[in-house]
């Protein structure tokens, strides 16, 4: 079950589903308010990726729409995914694989419009919107993003 943030947090639920294990992917994401209000959605296709590149890729477009996002500056962010690796990856700078060094530092360059930004491990059954969309993702043909 979903549970949201804190007051005056926001939290991302990413998410990335591809056919097969080395297959075509999307990636998902759903942004919250601490009242469970739904923000911000996209919907992207990344092409033949391994899963847990997409999933990285789902934390990076999240954290690149906040950015361009001026109401989420100096914000707390919170972004919740279902892949332990890439939690480790993200709170573990040591745990990185050098060959993703690009995505991480843009990550790190972007994080400086926030006050915070946390990352979470959360089961499928917390994710559920943004593992909807990206089961979807695979079969749709369009990309999206929505603010509303």
């Amino acid at each position: 079950m979903w549970s949201p943030p804190i007051t005056n947090r926001f939290k991302w639920n990413v998410d990335g589903s591809s056919i097969g294990k080395l297959g075509p992917f999307g990636i998902d994401d759903a942004l919250r308010n601490h009242y469970g209000i739904l923000l911000g959605i996209f919907s992207l296709s990344v092409g033949i990726l391994d899963s847990n590149i997409a999933e990285l890729r789902a934390v990076i477009k999240a954290i690149e729409l906040s950015a361009s996002n001026c109401f989420l500056h100096h914000k707390h962010i919170i972004i919740e995914s279902d892949s332990a690796n890439i939690i480790s990856w993200m709170n573990n700078p040591h745990n990185r694989h050098w060959i993703h060094h690009k995505l991480f530092s843009s990550a790190q360059r972007l994080a400086s419009c926030f006050d915070s930004i946390t990352y979470t491990r959360s089961y499928w059954e917390s994710n559920h919107m943004a593992d909807h969309l990206a089961k979807q993702r695979v079969h749709r043909i369009s990309d999206f993003i929505a603010w509303l």
